[in-house]
């Protein structure tokens, strides 16, 4: 969860940073402007870089500091209610579907992918997939019989992640060119 954070949170820096420099000057160049393909100044540019009214690269740092919070509150070993992981999934399976609609507008509508969308767009898979193992885990610890079942499941979770990132990202690449 940490990894996903830190780097969801630095890929909407400094996209937020490359978005208020093309404000000032719409010649400069994103650092992240690499071919056509891979075009962040097309992508921030965009309707849908904006969906609610200002850049949704605001919406990722602020998401993504709540999550390094959490991060480091696990690490500190703080336990948190069922009811707060829940919360979680769903708010995190609906930045998960922002993200998938975002990939679709980037690949199929606007013609040209963000790397640094990219990133924040496995960072947020990151998270989710973190938080299915954080409502996974009592039911790991229990001496129930499903509990070793449940263990294959959460072991299995980094995998099923980069696959999901690496689905998500290649049919991106795949679907511009």
């Amino acid at each position: 969860m940490l990894i996903g954070s830190l780097s969801g949170f630095f890929a909407s820096f400094l996209l937020t940073i490359d978005k208020i420099k093309l404000l000032k000057d719409s010649q400069f160049v994103p650092s992240c402007n690499i071919s056509e393909t891979l075009n962040c100044k097309s992508v921030v540019l965009s309707e849908q870089a904006e969906v609610f009214g200002f850049p949704n690269s605001l919406i990722g740092i602020g998401a993504f500091s709540i999550f390094i919070a959490l991060s480091i509150a696990l690490l500190a070993r703080t336990r948190f209610p069922r009811w707060f992981w829940q919360a979680a999934l769903v708010g995190t399976a609906l930045a998960a579907l922002f993200c998938h609609w975002l990939a679709y507008q980037t690949t199929f509508v606007i013609g040209a992918l963000c790397p640094y969308c990219m990133v924040a767009w496995s960072g947020t898979l990151l998270i989710l997939s973190s938080i299915i193992q954080e409502i996974l885990r009592p039911r790991i610890e229990s001496e129930s019989e499903e509990s070793a079942s449940v263990a294959k499941i959460s072991r299995a979770m980094p995998l099923f992640h980069i696959l999901w990132v690496a689905m998500l990202i290649g049919s991106a690449f795949v679907g511009v060119n």
